[in-house]
């Protein structure tokens, strides 16, 4: 707008700039043509300044239109991202949410685990408790047994020590008597040597007499032969007493490793600390009673880690007693004893009632014990 204003003042101006003192036409057209001349040439300037003017505008306006569309481009941009942006946000909003409710979520379970640790310590204690009280009662059991069995083996031998004062005598009295029936034999020969040489006048008499008393020897004879029978067989008797109070049927056996698989019927103790007598046999896991009589067995059982495992001491295939071993706590252990009445060829042996794990190692931990304390006939004589 203001170029068409500077090009109207031009044109319009000159207009008037006649000359008002000289009326000559002459002057006058020379200073219009000059005029003209003037305003052409002035025109021809503005044109050109115009147009260069026109085209920096244009370059300005093609500068602004980028600069528009390059502004355009980038708020679209910045618009995608604003929105991008206000997803990760909400996103974050619901993740934020979540962990908070995860994080009360972890809190209550940190306060129920607490509660169940303090009850856990609770029974923990309870059961350290019981097991040193029902070893301390193993331990009083075990030093009453082992007076018991020192008091029997005592008077076990005070009895065979009467017995072997008793035998003594009885031999001395057989001898005595031996001696006297020899004496009597002479006595008896002499007597008729002599009777048949002073009395030769009465023999049938002294026949007589002689052969009712030769009757009475024979049958006095008799006795003596089935008391000294008697006697030999109560020696026969003595001597198997005693030779089967000297024998002594005991064993100790136990494993030297461990399982958490196993999960047999017998459970077969292949380590042998004793075997007295020969009683246990380590490949079938049974212990046969050689003799008969009264016999004390013993089986101590510790899980592997945190197991359930229940044994069975077993007489002719009966379960007698048990040990039970609770997966409370880590290695847990489980005793039991028993006393059984057995006869010659009665077996006893460990059997599995539940559970698939036991620990033990090079000494072993998990064992089966057994011995033998009186004989039946014994006692009865």
């Amino acid at each position: 707008m203001p170029l068409y204003i500077i090009i109207w003042c031009l044109c319009v101006i000159p207009t008037s700039g006649f000359s008002r003192l000289t009326d000559t036409k002459t002057q006058n057209v020379t200073l219009r043509d000059e005029a003209i001349a003037t305003k052409t040439d002035v025109f021809k300037i503005l044109l050109n300044q115009e147009t260069l003017i026109r085209m920096f505008l244009v370059k300005d306006v093609q500068s602004l239109m980028k600069d528009m569309i390059e502004m355009k481009e980038k708020m679209t941009t910045s618009n995608k991202r604003l929105h991008d942006a206000e997803k990760e946000i909400s996103s974050l909003k619901i993740d934020i949410h979540s962990l908070k409710t995860e994080n009360q979520r972890l809190k209550e379970q940190a306060v129920q685990y607490q509660e169940n640790f303090k009850f856990i310590d609770q029974n923990f204690s309870e059961i350290q408790q019981n097991f040193t009280s029902a070893s301390f009662g193993g331990v009083q059991y075990e030093t009453t047994v082992n007076e018991k069995i020192k008091e029997f083996e005592n008077n076990t031998s005070m009895v065979l020590y009467s017995i072997k004062t008793e035998v003594h005598n009885l031999s001395v009295k057989l001898l005595d008597l031996n001696k006297h029936t020899t004496e009597l034999n002479m006595s008896v020969s002499k007597m008729i040597e002599s009777k048949l040489t002073e009395f030769s006048v009465s023999v049938n008499k002294s026949v007589s007499e002689i052969n009712h008393k030769l009757l009475s020897s024979k049958d006095f004879h008799t006795q003596m032969v089935y008391n000294l029978s008697a006697v030999e067989n109560d020696l026969t008797s003595i001597r198997k007493m005693i030779s089967a109070s000297k024998t002594s049927v005991s064993f100790t056996v136990g494993m030297t490793s461990y399982s958490s698989t196993w999960s047999g019927d017998i459970l077969v103790f292949p380590h042998v600390v004793t075997n007295n007598g020969n009683g246990y046999n380590p490949s079938t896991g049974k212990f046969t009673a050689p003799t008969e009589g009264t016999y004390v067995f013993f089986v101590t059982a510790k899980t592997n880690l945190k197991n359930n495992l229940y044994l069975d001491i077993v007489h002719n295939d009966r379960s007698k007693v048990r040990t039970m071993s609770y997966n409370s706590a880590s290695f847990s252990t489980g005793t039991n004893m028993a006393v059984l009445q057995l006869v010659k060829g009665d077996f006893v042996w460990v059997r599995r009632k539940a559970g698939q794990s036991f620990h033990s190692e090079s000494v072993p931990i998990t064992t089966f014990s057994g011995f033998h304390i009186s004989n039946n006939w014994l006692l009865q004589t």
